[in-house]
């Protein structure tokens, strides 16, 4: 943008003395010329967009009708291209990252713009949304080169495909043209529901965008995924529609490798510490919520396990983990999180369990730990587990309240001799 045009703010305020600052600071800019606009609610800034044109909005997420990060949603809509930038009274990293994710494309703390500041922040996020406008069509023409593409009459009959569509599909032009494209890959992954939903945005004039499971000529399925645009005459009717199909198999075994790789101890192969914590909290607020519910949480630990690492080597170290990882797979039920949590010491999360079903578990648990021998060359390795066990209280406040009491149980099980479960008592 031209450092000598008029840039037009709508600034979204409801605090006048906030409202007069940036306009103090916006009037006082040495890299342009800024004409602000006001309002202090939602309402009016979606009347203001829809009779004016502006180039950036100036955001409060606190407004009459509006209040968080669904200020930003609701903006996005209703401001279309427009770039926003959300203006905050305090000035947390996560929060504004947050804000970022949600559609904003930038962030100030209110009273914190320095000489200049706004004005470049304003400048920035117009050059960045240029930018990105750029970037997407570039992106679309290479996408388009390489990608399935099918155009459609508007009652979705093919009339042409490229080259990129019969190798994804297995059908040639020939056997594609006449035929709705449906016909030719639905693989009934999809229910009636989803079509109904694509079809109602199509229709109404607006782009979809979507991911599916197709099915190609020789029967395999594939992922894909599909862009869906409306083609209108001078009228504003509907004639045509072009499709652009990418086949996203490959991303997604990867997306899965990757979320199993952050998911899991890799040589265990149960969940990790993380997902483990973030599953206990899930199950805590589970057991707040619900007054019948319960849910307990079983401590492990290997007895002497660093005896094994002295005696006979790390390698059958981990054996010993991997043959007892296997044991509280073996034991754990669909619906339970069994977990590594670092070293010898295991977690198990029992989703909707009571202090006897966790009790019989473990005691099972334990019971055939003791019963394995693992073989090495000097001779078979067998090994004890200890056992601490605690349910989750509707009380608890976080996920290290019941940590902390199944810790204790452990402790309490390993003083009393080891090779034994002990139940938290409080």
């Amino acid at each position: 943008m031209n450092r000598t045009e008029v840039i037009r703010v709508l600034l979204v305020e409801d605090e006048a003395g906030d409202a007069h600052l940036v306009k103090i600071k916006l009037g006082q800019a040495q890299s342009g010329h800024f004409e602000v606009v006001w309002v202090q609610s939602l309402i009016e800034a979606q009347r203001r967009l829809a009779d004016s044109s502006f180039d950036v909005m100036l955001l409060d997420l606190s407004l009459p009708d509006s209040d968080g990060l669904e200020t930003i949603h609701s903006a996005r809509v209703m401001a279309m291209d427009v770039p926003i930038v959300v203006l905050s009274g305090h000035g947390d990293t996560d929060f504004a990252l947050t804000a970022l994710e949600a559609g904003a494309v930038d962030y100030m703390v209110k009273g914190d713009f320095g000489y200049d500041g706004l004005a470049r922040v304003i400048r920035y996020a117009l050059l960045r949304t240029e930018m990105e406008a750029r970037n997407n069509l570039l992106i679309a023409a290479l996408e388009a080169a390489a990608n399935g593409i099918v155009i459609t009459d508007k009652d979705a009959i093919i009339i042409w495909a490229n080259p990129a569509f019969s190798r994804l599909t297995g059908y040639s032009l020939e056997e594609s043209a006449g035929k709705n494209p449906n016909q030719l890959t639905k693989s009934g992954i999809q229910n009636k529901v989803f079509y109904q939903d694509m079809w109602t945005d199509l229709l109404a004039g607006q782009h979809w965008r979507g991911e599916l499971v197709n099915k190609r000529k020789n029967g395999s399925l594939y992922h894909e995924e599909l862009s869906i645009a409306s083609v209108k005459n001078s009228a504003g009717n509907i004639t045509h529609f072009i499709g652009i199909k990418e086949d996203i198999t490959e991303r997604k075994k990867m997306e899965a490798q990757l979320l199993e790789l952050a998911s899991t101890d890799p040589l265990t192969g149960l969940f990790n510490r993380r997902v483990f914590l973030e599953r206990l909290e899930q199950e805590r607020a589970k057991v707040e919520r619900l007054l019948h519910y319960s849910a307990v949480l079983l401590m492990l630990d290997l007895d002497f396990f660093k005896r094994v690492n002295d005696i006979y080597g790390h390698a059958m170290g981990d054996a010993v983990l991997k043959a007892f990882a296997e044991i509280v797979r073996n034991n754990s039920r669909a619906i339970d999180i069994p977990a590594r949590l670092g070293g010898e010491e295991f977690a198990i999360l029992l989703a909707g369990a009571d202090k006897k079903d966790a009790l019989k578990m473990a005691e099972r648990l334990r019971q055939q730990v003791a019963e394995i021998a693992i073989d090495h060359e000097v001779g078979p390795v067998q090994i004890t587990v200890s056992i601490g066990a605690a349910i989750l209280l509707a009380a608890d406040s976080n996920g290290e309240a019941v940590l902390h009491r199944a810790d204790e149980a452990l402790y309490e099980a390993k003083d009393r001799g080891r090779n034994q479960t002990y139940w938290f008592c409080s």
